[in-house]
């Protein structure tokens, strides 16, 4: 019976003990199969979202940059070219191509006075200008009888150059003269002459035109006759590095000043029958300027205008060619 018992004991421990070991093994198992199945990482590469710089749009590349470049399409030329001087369509009315306007100076003189602008007229060109000096007889306020001469001769060929130039004619009011000295002397001092008030006037207005307009500044060119050429003397004597080229006709000046004229580029006309005017003045201007070294005088000596020696001046062949080809810059 003891036996019996003890071999009872025995089997249901060997039961117990094949029971746990069985279990364990079962756990192990579990657990190893749990470790296969099981992904080991925590952030699932599948769900990982896309760079951002792939999707959204970099707007620093898609923007033209402009801040590097300079802006130059708004600034003026430092040299505008010159206009065309090829002929125009028609002859025009020179009474009506001159606008009348009025300048008042800085010395407090009102100058009535008239100006021709091409009428091709572009801010994309620089113009020659040129100012004109009448004699006595067209002095006064009307703004008209400064026109009666030598201007009309600008416009009586489709070919003619003064055609594309500014031109202002300022009219000189009455009792009063360019140059304050008396013609019948013909040369003057400009020492003792101080620049008379009419004359100052017409400075600052051609300063005033060239203010307000596209002007070549090496092409400005004067002409004047009679009192008006005096006053053509007296402008490149006062100021003679500023035009190009000057045509005097019938006036006086001072020979002591021919040397600041060497290198201005003149044509003057007097006739040895002027009443008016002595030709002998013009004659002691020119004999200074040569004496002087000057190559770049021309005179015309005639002997049957009298006075109006600007009649065949103002037509000599070649003249306007002449005058438009003269440039500071040259």
């Amino acid at each position: 019976m003891k036996k019996l018992s003890l071999i009872i004991v025995l089997v249901a421990l060997f039961c117990v003990i094949l029971t746990a070991v069985s279990c364990g093994e079962s756990t192990t198992t579990t657990a190893e199969t749990t470790a296969t199945t099981t992904p080991a990482a925590t952030t699932p590469v599948a769900t990982t979202p896309a760079k951002v710089t792939t999707t959204v749009p970099v707007e620093t590349t898609t923007t033209p940059v402009t801040t590097t470049t300079p802006v130059t399409t708004t600034s003026a030329p430092a040299k505008k070219p010159d206009p065309n001087m090829s002929s125009v369509s028609k002859i025009l009315n020179y009474q009506t191509a001159f606008k009348k306007e009025t300048f008042s100076a800085s010395n407090g003189l009102t100058l009535p006075y008239r100006i021709y602008v091409p009428e091709d007229y572009s801010e994309d060109y620089a113009y020659p200008v040129i100012i004109f000096f009448h004699g006595a007889g067209e002095r006064g306020t009307d703004n008209d009888k400064q026109l009666n001469n030598v201007i009309p001769y600008f416009f009586n060929k489709k070919t003619n150059p003064f055609y594309h130039a500014i031109i202002i004619a300022p009219q000189c009011p009455e009792n009063m003269q360019w140059v304050d000295t008396p013609w019948a002397n013909g040369n003057y001092s400009v020492d003792n002459v101080p620049i008379s008030k009419p004359m100052t006037a017409a400075v600052e207005l051609l300063d005033h035109v060239i203010a307000n307009y596209s002007i070549n500044t090496d092409r400005q060119y004067v002409t004047g006759l009679s009192m008006g050429g005096f006053g053509t003397w007296d402008l490149i004597m006062r100021y003679p590095d500023r035009f190009a080229a000057a045509i005097p006709y019938c006036g006086g000046a001072d020979p002591s000043k021919a040397a600041s004229l060497v290198n201005v580029p003149i044509r003057t006309f007097h006739d040895t029958t002027d009443p008016s005017v002595p030709c002998a003045g013009t004659r002691a201007m020119v004999e200074a300027i040569q004496a002087a070294g000057g190559t770049l005088i021309t005179y015309k000596e005639t002997s049957s205008f009298g006075h109006n020696v600007w009649t065949p001046g103002v037509q000599t062949p070649g003249l306007a060619k002449w005058l438009f080809e003269q440039r500071k810059d040259k």
